[in-house]
């Protein structure tokens, strides 16, 4: 059984989307509790040093027991379970973390990054039809946020072999949902070089590759490409795309501009792929 994967890129968009709505939901006491939280990540996203592990761990621990004491006394808030279900995820207890986003569920039906994370540990657990249902409740709460999008068609594709023997989906109609995810989630965020280069791959995916539009892609994603890293393996795709249509002797040329020592492997890969068409 595949498991889950990205859930990394979640990480940081979600720490807001709690904070935010503690910000308007929660008590002072609570807020008190999530800015510490947030300052000693803070820390260690300027100082991966900054803390020993002993220092860590005993912060950690006060911070778990603050939510818990907390919740003991105000059982109902739903804003508490989300940032409690979030720390704990952090330090991977992750039976508990689910555990706290099921109470909040239970609480509070309504809320997108709540069906989420239920969907997150459902899938990293293998259970890739039960995490659909809350992935597409996600988006259905919350269609104007990217990353729901993209989770979702990375969902579809991770258990694309299931969907299909279990008549979830038919091939063509899980492609054709996987495409309008990830699709979105790059429409939604045309800066986010992860989902554009998501989207690109996803043409690869498909039982037909689309070579023709993920050219097109590419061309236009390059015209965006903030680093010379970006632009790199940007070319290294469009390369790739050239050498299925045909055109080695463009690929050949893109090809020579892919100097970046890390991407010498996949270059490498690519001439080959172009010498045996």
């Amino acid at each position: 059984m595949p498991r889950f994967r990205h859930y990394s890129t979640l990480c940081s968009f979600l720490a807001l989307t709690c904070l935010c709505h503690a910000s308007d939901l929660a008590s002072t006491r609570l807020l008190s509790i999530a800015e510490k939280e947030t300052k000693i990540y803070q820390k260690i996203a300027e100082d991966p040093e900054f803390y020993t592990e002993d220092d860590l761990n005993r912060r950690i621990n006060d911070l778990v027991q603050s939510y818990r004491s907390y919740l003991i006394e105000q059982p109902e808030d739903v804003s508490a379970y989300i940032l409690y279900g979030k720390l704990l995820r952090r330090v991977q207890e992750y039976e508990q973390a689910f555990k706290a986003f099921l109470k909040a569920d239970e609480l509070d039906p309504e809320i997108a990054v709540v069906k989420q994370q239920i969907g997150n540990h459902l899938a990293e657990e293998g259970k890739g039809k039960a995490a659909l249902t809350f992935y597409l409740r996600a988006v259905e709460l919350a269609p104007e946020t990217a990353v729901y999008h993209y989770t979702l068609g990375q969902l579809i594709d991770d258990f694309r072999e299931e969907f299909i023997q279990e008549k979830i989906f038919t091939q063509d109609a899980l492609e054709r949902e996987m495409l309008k995810a990830f699709r979105k989630a790059a429409q939604l965020e045309p800066d986010n070089f992860d989902y554009q280069l998501r989207l690109g791959e996803a043409y690869y995916q498909l039982s037909s590759p689309d070579w023709r539009t993920a050219l097109l892609h590419w061309k236009q994603v390059r015209k965006q490409a903030s680093t010379r890293l970006q632009g790199e393996i940007l070319d290294l795709h469009t390369a790739r795309v050239l050498g299925k249509l045909g055109r080695t002797q463009e690929a050949n040329k893109l090809l020579e501009q892919v100097l970046n020592p890390a991407l010498q492997k996949s270059k490498q890969q690519v001439l080959d792929e172009i010498a045996i068409h």
